[in-house]
């Protein structure tokens, strides 16, 4: 089990539905395959990286406005607003106008027109994700009496709950519409690989990928899906845009890594000015892998994972007994010294020569067993389209080089006022 029975995780609508901490074995097994299904199918890493591309190009225009205004770039702010639009695309086909609304909110003279046909209420439900998953842990630690009864904390109990209805019927709406647009849509005209359509159209006559999960033979109703829908968005908003901003210090730190990591792409693609990106390429790409890892091993995007024992246990001269949550510490374990030399220095050279010197269970940036995230591949996809296209375009340097990098946690370690200093890349260089 991921955590230990909570009758505010069965309030949130968690306990027996969606993957995260899902007790319902059965459930969990289900939901859990769809997921991986549908976000490694071909056809929708392949819709990916062109999202990504696409969004990335709108952000690299605004930082050529902004080197022209002799701006800094603060890294973690728009790679927040990457993923928030990748992933909103992605799930659902509808585009949300974050990067245009970060452009426009630095009150630039030139302003960026906001994406057409955009997504009306993106913003706020982004907002209400963001909630959502902070309501989880004070579910989690405040008992229910505590919870209705206190002043103040009652308030906020009520708060989270009413945010819970709030996105499970904007959910609920996004599924009827869209099962509506797929009737009416021609069986020989293609629908858009969306993780939504996918889902949907599961063992119908309009199945994309021709999903098989086990015996399970008939199509997800709606309440399924739009749990696996919200989990993909209290999942995948924050990990990637987290990574993405800490990766963004340590390579802007070591500009020797930067460098490698350009020449890796001239070598697997034969060119930095605008590679064709593929995912057939991505597996080349060891020591941009390297790089990822080494910042996720310095800085997990969650540092504490917990898991809860079905049955009593004795280890390591512990009882545990059944249905105790057990706290493992992903930043303490992959900093110890015992396992990692020099452990404070950003060495991504661990993961690239000195791969096999790495002990199992030493860096698990995901977890482990069945309960790993199902996300892992998707998110680096992600990772690596976006330092592909960076290398490629820019030149970036942190604009105080003696600074160690800034966070706060809220579930998970979120990077703050990652400065850089940015400007496009003249030569090959």
């Amino acid at each position: 089990m991921r955590n230990s029975y909570s009758e505010g995780v069965d309030e949130l609508g968690l306990g027996t539905k969606g993957i995260v901490l899902n007790r319902d074995i059965k459930s969990w097994s289900i939901n859990r395959k769809f997921m991986i299904s549908c976000i490694s199918s071909p056809s929708f890493l392949r819709e990916s990286v062109k999202g990504s591309i696409k969004v990335i190009n709108e952000i690299f225009e605004c930082w050529k406005i902004m080197e022209r205004e002799g701006m800094q770039v603060d890294f973690s702010e728009w790679t927040d607003a990457f993923a928030a639009s990748v992933v909103t695309m992605a799930a659902t086909g509808e585009e949300i106008p974050s990067v245009s609304n970060l452009f426009n909110s630095l009150n630039i003279k030139e302003k960026k027109p906001q994406t057409q046909g955009s997504w009306k209420d993106g913003a706020k439900f982004l907002e209400a994700i963001f909630t959502y998953n902070e309501s989880m842990a004070f579910m989690m630690l405040f008992p229910t009496f505590i919870r209705r009864n206190f002043p103040g904390i009652k308030a906020l109990n009520k708060k989270y709950l009413d945010n819970r209805d709030w996105i499970n019927d904007k959910l609920e709406k996004m599924i009827v519409e869209r099962r509506k647009e797929i009737e009416r849509t021609p069986l020989n005209q293609p629908l858009d690989p969306t993780i939504l359509t996918l889902l949907i159209t599961t063992n119908t006559e309009r199945d994309l990928e021709k999903i098989s999960v086990s015996n399970f033979d008939r199509s997800l109703n709606d309440e399924e899906i739009s749990s696996i829908v919200r989990e993909v968005f209290t999942g995948g908003l924050d990990t990637t845009a987290n990574s993405l901003g800490f990766i963004g210090f340590y390579i802007a730190q070591h500009r020797d890594v930067y460098l490698r990591m350009r020449e890796e792409v001239l070598n697997v693609y034969g060119t930095i000015d605008n590679p064709d990106l593929t995912i057939e390429s991505y597996g080349k790409l060891k020591y941009i892998e390297a790089v990822i890892n080494e910042s996720i091993r310095i800085f997990p995007t969650i540092s504490l994972m917990s898991r809860a024992a079905t049955e009593d246990v004795e280890f390591d001269g512990f009882k545990i007994k059944a249905d105790t949550a057990v706290l493992s510490d992903f930043k303490a374990l992959s900093n110890n010294p015992k396992y990692f030399k020099d452990p404070e220095e950003f060495n991504p050279d661990r993961f690239f020569n000195d791969k096999e010197s790495i002990g199992k269970f030493t860096y698990i940036p995901f977890g482990n067993g069945v309960r790993m995230c199902p996300g892992r591949g998707w998110a680096m996809v992600q990772m690596k389209t976006f330092l592909i296209r960076l290398v490629c375009a820019f030149d970036v340097e942190l604009v105080n080089e003696a600074a160690d990098p800034k966070y706060f946690y809220a579930t998970a370690n979120r990077p703050v006022d990652i400065k850089l200093n940015i400007r496009t890349r003249q030569n090959h260089s």
